[in-house]
């Protein structure tokens, strides 16, 4: 236990001791981000839905308990010149809207135009449609007309699953989409539709989420205070010269001195057991001194400097001669 404490008595009195450090909480906005790939906004699409056709009246208006609607497909391709521009074409085929007196008329519509889409969040948004349709009737009997061209409109909603995949809710508007055979007679068809669309060349991982959150960093601040610290001048048996290994010691107590005004020295000469009690207190004396006028000469004000010798009355350690040949240094 000695040993440990005349070592650990060397390496405080010969270190140079360290400015405090403070802890600073500091609270800061961090962007936290789910990376993803680079979403492309152009490019070619494909789409399928499901719904049904109505028409808004009869062609043939004598016949009792016509069928006006019918299941319908549709698919869809087309191309995004940007997120909120398209062009696109379609087809729909209609099952069975009732033509004549036992006439069944399939539907099959060809449309070209172009679609817009306005964004209300990220992922939800709304599109509108205006183009041109091609209708074909296929038919048993004569009824309608086989061939007719319509003006079409078309509004829904569409939410984004992934960059790649969305789902759509929509309705179409077929202007004079069939005729009778006489070309007299013209109905309006009323399509409705759910369906999913699929984007070309986009990542298929889920859309990136961005939100703010409040982090708080813990760092360390010097504090420029300097506390308390202890130094060893060590000299010669029987002298009292300062050694060049002293005076690199001393130098930095200098330094430390001149770096914080505040602070002031108690230099305390000592002398090991050695020798007559006279001589000690005397050597001892003489020891504090040779410190104090080289810190002197080297710009440190006498009144900084408090001198006492205490000869071998109050060894730093039991048992280390060579520790107590020395001047103590003791900065506060």
């Amino acid at each position: 236990m000695k040993v440990k404490a005349l070592s650990l008595s060397v390496v405080a009195a010969l270190s140079l001791g360290l400015a405090a450090n403070a802890n600073a909480a500091e609270m800061v906005a961090a962007q936290s981000t789910t990376v993803a790939p680079v979403v492309n906004n152009s490019g070619f699409y494909v789409g399928a839905n499901v719904g049904m056709i109505n028409s808004n009246n009869h062609v043939n208006p004598g016949i009792a308990g016509a069928r006006r609607s019918a299941q319908a497909v549709k698919v869809e391709a087309g191309y995004n010149f940007n997120k909120n521009v398209a062009v696109y074409t379609s087809y729909d085929y209609g099952n069975k809207i009732q033509a004549g007196a036992g006439e069944d008329a399939q539907l099959s519509m060809g449309t070209v135009g172009v679609k817009g889409s306005y964004y209300l969040t990220n992922n939800l948004s709304l599109f509108g449609k205006v183009g041109v349709a091609y209708v074909h009737a296929i038919q048993k009997g004569d009824a309608l007309k086989h061939d007719t061209a319509a003006g079409t409109v078309g509004a829904g909603v569409s939410y984004q699953l992934t960059n790649a995949v969305s789902t759509q809710v929509g309705y179409d508007y077929y202007r004079d989409a069939i005729a009778n055979k006489a070309n007299t007679k013209k109905s309006d068809l009323n399509e409705v539709y759910w369906g999913m669309t699929y984007k070309f060349g986009q990542p298929t991982t889920p859309r990136v989420i961005t939100r703010e959150v409040t982090v708080e960093v813990v760092k360390q601040v010097p504090v420029n205070v300097a506390t308390a610290t202890g130094h060893i001048v060590a000299f010669a048996n029987g002298s009292a010269k300062l050694s060049e290994t002293s005076r690199f010691t001393l130098v930095q107590v200098i330094n430390t001195m001149k770096a914080h005004p505040a602070l002031n020295a108690q230099l305390i000469g000592r002398t090991s057991a050695t020798g007559p009690a006279a001589l000690n207190a005397k050597l001892s004396a003489e020891r504090a001194n040779a410190v104090a006028q080289f810190l002197e000469a080297n710009g440190v004000a006498a009144a900084r400097l408090h001198v006492q010798s205490v000869a071998n009355s109050s060894p730093l350690a039991q048992n280390a001669p060579a520790l107590e040949r020395s001047v103590q240094i003791v900065l506060k």
